[in-house]
């Protein structure tokens, strides 16, 4: 898929799309941070949840404590009432004084009037102030709020206190408001610290959690990109190893079987680019043969118009040989069958045969042609033939993208174990985009419509080069601007001692 979309691009009169975003955000991160948002708003809500029941739960609690207080104060006072003995109220009352929260306490009789009282200025008084009335009248506990006269808030609860259906009186006592509201901020003070410890573990854990969760998650993701890459790049061979039994284990089952079928289809597009180029080379050879008979005169005399229609059709079919010949180069370089006869190769012998082999179109073109190779340099363990091909490949290329007046330039030094040739030109440049696929089949840089039409070709010549010098054990790269021009580099082993130099 990826090779029919390259070469479509390639022959198409429309710039390429981009098939990739123009930036990523990592799933990992993307994950990460949504399941530490999550834990963070769960851990937050729980945690405010149990603040509000907590203090709820106190509020609660010490009601029922104020309300079990009056029903112990009503309880004595009935049992003082009745036995006639104040000694057991007093005490009590007594008692309830020294609480905190205890603003007041004290006991009526069936007429309002003060028998026990915190306040021993309040004994026999009788009260009947809307809050005494509203007490008396109601048959169960009641719960008043009011202000003493220095401005303090209480919380008045009474109870009536009762001997079957008689009622005896009414027993009441005051909490402070301030003093309540202070003991329970307390008891909250320690509960938030409680429910802050539980809430930082478990938002610790929760975020390692996340983690956990996001790279096991995204590690067969990754897996299956790094296929694709792989796949992409030309490598049909990779597989995705996974023990997932999930989504994401089918999923990479299922590329793994897309991987074989691209093999297969990729082995078939071979075998069949090979078996008809092979097919096409002896009918083609003979073609070729009978033109150059026919041009020869040997089946008679040809007529002008006759011989110049046979010079076109043997051209042609001269194009067509080496095309034939280049996709033959591209199967056996894919099959990793190149045939290489390596020996010592003195490279500046080369850089000026290749020199002298250019020289005519320089002088054509006007363009200054420089060779720069020391005479030190060690020698090159490469075919010669192979190596031939591979220079004379850069400098066509080099020659037909640079105008006139321009200037190339190939230079040969040592670099650690290699000997690095590099062909530099002031030609058009590569655009950026394209650096990383000069290198691919039927690919063909397009700038402009008028370009495309100057600069044709099979698109095969780099793959080629690319497939050669890799054969060798080399490396092949380019660096260009456009309008400033490209510079192709590669290297080659050098030679072994005592390898005869050709």
């Amino acid at each position: 898929m990826v090779r029919v979309i390259n070469w479509y691009q390639s022959h198409s009169m429309v710039e390429p799309l981009s098939l990739r975003p123009p930036g990523r955000t990592s799933l990992k991160l993307k994950l990460s941070a949504f399941t530490t948002l999550l834990v963070i708003f769960v851990v937050a809500g729980v945690s405010f949840s149990l603040y509000i029941a907590e203090q709820r739960y106190l509020l609660r609690q010490m009601q029922d404590a104020q309300a079990e207080t009056v029903r112990g104060l009503a309880q004595v006072a009935r049992e003082s009432i009745i036995a006639h003995d104040d000694i057991l109220l007093l005490h009590y009352v007594k008692y309830l004084s020294h609480s905190r929260t205890c603003a007041y306490a004290f006991v009526l009789d069936s007429t309002n009037r003060v028998l026990i009282h915190t306040d021993a200025t309040q004994y026999g008084q009788q009260f009947d102030d809307p809050l005494t009335r509203a007490s008396v009248n109601s048959p169960v506990i009641l719960r008043q709020l009011t202000h003493l006269r220095d401005g303090s808030e209480i919380m008045d609860v009474s109870l009536p206190i009762q001997l079957g259906s008689q009622r005896l009186g009414t027993a009441r006592v005051g909490y402070s408001q301030r003093v309540s509201e202070e003991l329970i901020q307390q008891a909250l003070f320690e509960s938030r610290q409680r429910i802050q410890m539980a809430a930082i573990t478990a938002l610790a854990m929760g975020i390692v959690g996340a983690l956990i969760l996001a790279q096991l998650m995204t590690r067969p993701i990754q897996e299956l990109m790094k296929g694709a890459r792989e796949i992409g790049a030309g490598r049909l061979d990779t597989r995705i190893v996974t023990r997932s039994t999930d989504e994401l284990g089918e999923l990479a089952w299922e590329f793994n079987t897309m991987a074989v079928k691209l093999k297969e289809l990729d082995q078939m597009k071979k075998d069949f680019v090979s078996n008809v180029t092979h097919e096409l080379r002896s009918p083609l050879t003979s073609i070729r043969g009978y033109i150059e008979l026919l041009l020869q005169g040997t089946a008679g005399e040809l007529n002008k118009t006759q011989a110049e229609y046979l010079v076109v059709v043997k051209n042609a079919g001269l194009r067509l040989a080496r095309f034939i010949d280049n996709l033959l180069d591209v199967a056996k370089i894919e099959a990793q069958r190149l045939d290489l006869h390596p020996e010592s190769i003195d490279m500046g012998k080369v850089a000026y045969e290749m020199e002298v082999l250019f020289r005519p179109q320089a002088t054509e073109k006007k363009i200054t042609f420089e060779r720069q190779a020391p005479d030190t340099l060690p020698k090159a363990w490469a075919d010669s033939d192979r190596l031939a091909e591979i220079l004379t490949n850069l400098l066509s290329n080099a020659f037909k993208f640079t105008p006139e007046s321009g200037k190339i330039t190939m230079t040969v030094k040592e670099n650690g174990k290699y000997l690095e040739t590099r062909v530099k030109d002031s030609g058009i440049g590569i655009p950026k985009e394209y650096l990383a696929k000069v290198f691919d089949k039927f690919e063909q840089v397009k700038q402009s419509k008028g370009i495309t039409k100057k600069y044709s070709g099979t698109g095969l010549g780099l793959t080629i080069t690319k497939g050669m010098v890799e054969a060798h054990g080399g490396k092949i790269w380019v660096e260009s601007q456009v309008g400033q021009g490209t510079t192709f580099i590669f290297t080659l082993p050098k030679a072994k001692e005592g390898a005869v130099i050709v």
